[in-house]
């Protein structure tokens, strides 16, 4: 029994894909009760500075009594209740943070310290 090509090239891309989406099956399924992904983000613009901070929980297990702080300021503080797994919350940082960095803290005992990262410009993109 011969392979012809055209059955050969169907089943590397039947192989191909089904790799692609057994990875991002098993990347999507939480491993960790309790996970937090934090991201930082300043983006200086000509006129202003956009800045926001994203909170998703990658964990099978909601946080709670979240406790973040900007730049080790405690009067620069927020507090959020919970954070349901898969949930993501976005954040505007107070006015008067100097965005250098943002503590997270879960009753849970995370703690996460991230710097404010800035996207890299790329010409003729807005914002540039």
């Amino acid at each position: 029994m011969k392979i012809r090509r055209v059955e050969l090239i169907l089943i590397v891309l039947v192989v191909v894909v089904s790799a692609v989406v057994i990875y991002n099956v098993l990347i999507s399924v939480p491993f960790k009760d309790y996970s937090l992904d934090v991201d930082a983000l300043k983006d200086p613009e000509s006129l202003l500075v956009n800045s926001r901070v994203v909170l998703k929980n990658n964990g099978k297990m909601a946080l709670n009594d979240i406790y973040i702080v900007y730049d080790n300021n405690k009067n620069l503080s927020e507090n959020l209740l919970r954070i349901e797994p898969g949930q993501t919350i976005i954040l505007s940082p107070p006015q008067g943070a100097l965005l250098k960095s943002v503590s997270v803290f879960t009753g849970e005992g995370i703690s996460i310290e991230k710097g404010f990262r800035s996207p890299i410009k790329m010409p003729g993109m807005i914002g540039s």
